[in-house]
């Protein structure tokens, strides 16, 4: 594996690729600064387009990665041209940096990513970016006699616990299917050092406090033990799920919150989403920004309680149905075809299962936050998302 990403970097560094340098180290500071990450994966795209004129590199690496850009910028054109419709010129430039700007990435990253080997480097750099993350903030605890919690990683890196659980699940589903699809030739040394990892994640999202990454955990444990399950390892998954589920019990008893009403809570805000989504399905509502309509609904329902508590819908598909319609959900449902079509006989096994757990992951958290919303998410759901459709196509 080390060796493997030694020989791409030196391959990527003699081609002078310099903005898929850039974009490596772009990864690697997103779980420790925004602004840093922004700035290098703004360099990466300007430096991407250089090396296109200047060198007549290729715009798209493979044929996929070119039609989830196209699938991108047609959805980032309808989001500006209804908006216009809806409003006017005036009013949707006002809104778009914070609105629309970010929308921009959906087609913006496929340019940026490389074939199948190359791409390794960037989700190594994604991990270790995280878990350098994981060891700033305890070391920075420990040293100023801080408590290590959720709320530490917002103080010193403005990050929201949900989008480092997301983080460390994906390292959780690489290391979980790294194990299990290569437990015969995997060596013995980095097999517990995964496993040891794995352990510092459950363990972060334990500390964090986060409900949806617990379950996601086991969820992602079930989905790809299932398929490996035989007489000969029976045992040994069940008791590993047994003990998965008393870390799950000790959790809810610790965190001492009531799930229901949390979901009481998300219910209501749910419901005023789907109540405005009603009212233009089609094309959906793109006269305010998404906060400032739930607000305005908020008060003429009279919960003022909700008023200027800065909330989204904390549900991604309602975001999408009540802001861009039902024309909006079905070009990105295009992304959802353009995986299928990816898939030939040339996919690896390994590679759909990880594609498969990363999926699991997505729709998991879509659920309950708004991603697309945080630099923090949007960029990792773009990475990602391209990052297996390259594995899957086996490019």
């Amino acid at each position: 594996m080390l060796k493997e990403a030694i020989i791409n970097l030196k391959k990527i560094i003699s081609n002078k690729d310099v903005s898929f340098l850039v974009l490596m180290f772009s990864v690697f500071l997103l779980p420790l600064s925004i602004n840093l990450s922004t700035f290098t994966f703004i360099l990466s795209s300007v430096l991407k387009f250089v090396q296109v004129l200047a060198n007549r590199n290729k715009l798209f690496e493979t044929k996929a990665l070119k039609n989830s850009a196209i699938i991108g910028g047609i959805f980032f054109s309808y989001i500006i041209i209804s908006s216009v419709l809806q409003t006017n010129v005036i009013n949707t430039l006002s809104l778009f940096e914070k609105d629309y700007m970010h929308f921009a990435l959906f087609f913006i990253t496929p340019m940026l990513l490389r074939s199948k080997k190359e791409n390794k480097l960037l989700i190594y750099m994604f991990f270790v970016g995280a878990f350098f993350a994981l060891a700033y903030v305890f070391l920075f605890s420990i040293i100023n006699g801080t408590t290590f919690d959720k709320y530490a990683f917002v103080n010193l890196l403005d990050i929201h616990h949900t989008y480092l659980s997301m983080y460390l699940l994906a390292f959780v589903n690489f290391a979980i299917v790294s194990i299990i699809t290569r437990k015969q030739t995997i060596d013995k040394h980095l097999k517990i050092i995964l496993i040891v990892l794995i352990a510092v994640c459950l363990g972060t999202m334990f500390i964090l406090g986060s409900k949806v990454s617990m379950l996601i955990f086991i969820l992602l444990f079930i989905a790809h033990s299932l398929p490996e399950l035989s007489r000969k390892n029976a045992a040994i998954y069940i008791v590993t799920l047994i003990i998965l589920l008393s870390i799950m019990q000790i959790f809810n008893n610790q965190i001492n919150v009531s799930y229901k009403k949390a979901l009481d809570f998300r219910l209501q805000v749910w419901e005023v989403s789907f109540d405005i989504f009603e009212n233009n399905p089609i094309f959906g509502n793109l006269i305010l920004s998404e906060k400032d309509i739930l607000n305005y609904k908020h008060y003429i329902n009279g919960k003022y309680y909700f008023l200027d508590s800065d909330l989204n819908s904390h549900n991604q598909y309602l975001s999408i149905l009540m802001r861009f319609g039902l024309f909006g959900f079905f070009i990105l449902f295009a992304y959802a075809i353009n995986i299928f079509r990816s898939i030939s006989k040339k996919t690896n096994k390994k590679d759909l299962r990880e594609s498969i757990g990363f999926f699991i992951i997505i729709f998991s958290v879509c659920y309950i936050e708004n991603i697309l919303d945080r630099h923090h998410g949007i960029v990792y759901l773009t990475f990602f998302y391209n990052y297996y459709l390259v594995e899957i196509e086996n490019a």
